[in-house]
């Protein structure tokens, strides 16, 4: 019986996760900035049979190396230019992570072990979210986890003198793939992490063999940097566009906080606690007990390299000056597999530790759930708490209606930590992680299918559905004048026409745009639309919704639009 049920290991991996991360998955808006900026790029390159250069509006854009354009490229092909289009791909590549975590740690750690730890994996909020959500990490994290895997069998193999180097080639080129990805980390944290590792076991001699060493180093250079030279060679500025991507958005990052994305050391603590609730309060339990001291046992090794490379990831970027919640997805593996191996006991060692442990994930469930309940006392105050500066914020131009949605979130979160709490009292290891599994599991469908639409009703749909009625009244060529509305190129992705940003800053040159060519309109708030109109901007307003305003200059000598 036991054996029927561990071969339905991996359908049960597919089906559960196929829901979780894919359902629903283009019922939402794209979320500024990066999201809908990723999305645009891969949209302009789509139109423009363009694989190589990534622009945005128009204008070059390195932010980012191209696997996940080319990777929205493909779902829009797939499914169409629209969101499922940008997002389907990213999040099946989140079910493939989550399946090659089982099945490379199967062999090693049991099926059990590695189920469960496929489903601390899954049921992560920030996995979920990253998976659910198009942006560069979800795909650097499964090539990393693919390097990893690969490269440790390959390992193995030498060890017993039985080859290797395949595996360890096939390694290489997931990390070049991860560069592809994100840029220098996809090599940087496996080749540190290989060292260390190596030096650990006493096979540091295995990076230097000949067969090993040079097709490894070729596979890893030629394909990693393959797309930095086609732009490099193609490109009028030549090999300018690396000071852009490498000096500014790697090096600046790293010595810099970028756009005010800085955070004190122990802010991946924050959000790993958020982020891999309810897991995250037994980590510290895990890593005491976890099987990495033995240099004997395949699966002290195999726990081992994951330790070493999700410390690595964490040190690195605890010590980056820009900081970012998705910047440490690529530990989460790591992290799932070393706290499986701690429920992989039959008994609790150091009670006390263990329930301590769970009753801080009970309460911080709780906690959620107590918040989100406060949520419409806490938004009927904030017009008091922000002053003027409330009249500014779209979401509160209008009365906010949250629905019945989230009061279904503040039921499923205190049930989750209730149902911890029971299971605490019963003592029984098996108990306490089905109880943990749950209540990870609610909380991250809780937040993507109740809270999640809410935010998108209020937030993100009112912009999306004006820039839909601004293309009607603007030629595919033509561009929509975004007015003191920055950072927010979903517009153009809704919209399928390029933007220009105005400022506030110099409003008695806002007619002047609509002289131009192929501007016809414009978006943006309540308020900014009330001070155009204090100053005596000829403007009209042709629809409003939730806080924004799609409006058009009313021109000299020119008959104004009728409302729409």
């Amino acid at each position: 019986m036991l054996k029927i049920i561990e071969t339905s290991y991996p359908l049960i991996l597919l089906t559960l996760f196929s829901l979780l991360l894919l359902f629903g998955l283009g019922n939402t808006t794209l979320l500024d900035y990066d999201e809908g900026a990723y999305a645009e790029v891969s949209r302009e390159m789509y139109l423009a049979s363009e694989m190589v250069i990534p622009t945005l509006n128009g204008e070059d854009f390195f932010e980012a190396p191209p696997m996940l354009y080319w990777t929205q490229m493909l779902g829009f092909k797939l499914f169409g230019i629209n969101t499922l289009g940008a997002r389907s791909v990213n999040a099946l590549c989140g079910l493939v992570t989550i399946l090659i975590l089982f099945f490379g740690s199967r062999g090693v750690l049991g099926s059990r072990t590695a189920f469960n730890a496929s489903l601390i994996l899954g049921s992560s909020f920030l996995f979920v979210y990253l998976s659910r959500v198009a942006m560069t990490d979800m795909l650097l994290t499964m090539f990393l986890t693919i390097c990893l895997i690969s490269s440790w069998y390959g390992v193995e193999r030498a060890i017993r003198n039985q080859g290797g180097a395949l595996l360890f080639w096939f390694g290489c080129l997931a990390a070049s793939c991860a560069m592809l990805s994100k840029g220098a980390v996809g090599a940087l944290f496996p080749v540190i992490t290989a060292v260390i590792y190596l030096l650990s076991i006493n096979r540091i001699g295995l990076l230097f063999r000949k067969n090993w060493l040079l097709p490894g180093t070729l596979t890893l250079v030629g394909v990693g940097f393959s797309w930095y030279l086609l732009i490099g060679f193609l490109h009028p500025e030549g090999f300018g566009f690396m000071k852009e991507l490498f000096i500014k958005h790697h090096l600046g990052r790293f010595s810099s906080a970028i756009e005010g994305h800085s955070g004190p050391f122990y802010y991946y603590f924050i959000v790993l606690l958020v982020g891999f609730l309810p897991w995250f309060s037994y980590l510290p339990v895990a890593v005491y007990h976890a099987p990495v001291l033995s240099n004997r046992e395949p699966a002290s090794r195999f726990v081992r390299l994951f330790v070493i490379f999700s410390a690595i990831v964490l040190v690195f970027f605890s010590i980056a000056a820009t900081k970012l919640p998705n910047y440490i997805l690529p530990s989460l593996p790591g992290l799932a597999l070393i706290t499986a191996t701690l429920f992989k006991a039959e008994r609790m060692r150091y009670p006390t530790i263990w329930l301590v442990a769970g009753g801080i994930s009970a309460a911080l469930i709780c906690l959620l759930g107590l918040v989100i309940a406060a949520a419409p006392l806490i938004i009927s105050y904030l017009p008091d708490l922000l002053g003027e500066d409330s009249r500014k914020a779209p979401i509160l131009a209008e009365p906010v209606q949250l629905g019945y949605g989230i009061w279904v979130a503040v039921v499923l979160l205190l049930f989750s930590g209730l149902h911890i709490i029971r299971a605490l009292r019963g003592k029984q290891v098996n108990q306490i992680f089905q109880a943990l599994l749950l209540s990870s599991g609610i909380v991250s469908a809780t937040i993507f299918f109740t809270i999640m639409p809410i935010y998108d009703r209020l937030m993100n749909q009112p912009l999306a559905s004006l820039a839909l009625e601004a293309a009607d009244h603007t030629p595919p060529d033509g561009r929509i004048v975004l007015y003191n509305i920055n950072n927010r190129p979903s517009v153009m992705f809704a919209s399928h026409r390029r933007t220009i940003y105005h400022s506030d800053r110099h409003l008695q040159q806002l007619p002047g745009l609509f002289h131009q060519d192929g501007v016809a309109v414009g978006i943006t708030t309540n308020y900014y639309y009330g001070r155009l109109l204090s100053h005596s901007i000829p403007v009209q307003e042709l629809n409003r919704q939730a806080g924004f305003v799609l409006f058009s200059m009313v021109m000299e000598n020119s008959k104004p639009a009728p409302p729409q």
